[in-house]
């Protein structure tokens, strides 16, 4: 891990937050568009983050693994684009 990465601890931890986050925002999310639009970015970045440690875990030669994760991101990036145009044009 590089000094931009968080440490295994501080992901291990932001990692169960959103997931503990994820129940309130899915009660709420029918009744406010704010939760909804926060249940989007809570799920994508949890996702993420297990994602990346999955990799981390499994890909071993590091530059595979650099490459995949920026394959990832751009990838959770799209899908986020058309999910919130979708969520926003549909409420």
């Amino acid at each position: 891990m590089n000094s931009l990465e968080p440490s295994a601890l501080a992901h291990w931890l932001i990692q169960r937050a959103t997931a503990i986050l994820l129940l309130p925002t899915i009660i709420f999310s029918g009744t406010f568009q704010m939760a909804l639009i926060c249940l989007n970015i809570l799920v994508f970045w949890h996702l993420h983050l297990g994602l990346e440690e999955i990799l981390a875990d499994y890909v071993h030669h590091e530059v595979t693994r650099n490459l995949i994760l920026i394959l990832l991101r751009v990838l959770l990036l799209i899908i986020i684009k058309y999910v919130f145009v979708f969520v926003l044009t549909h409420v």
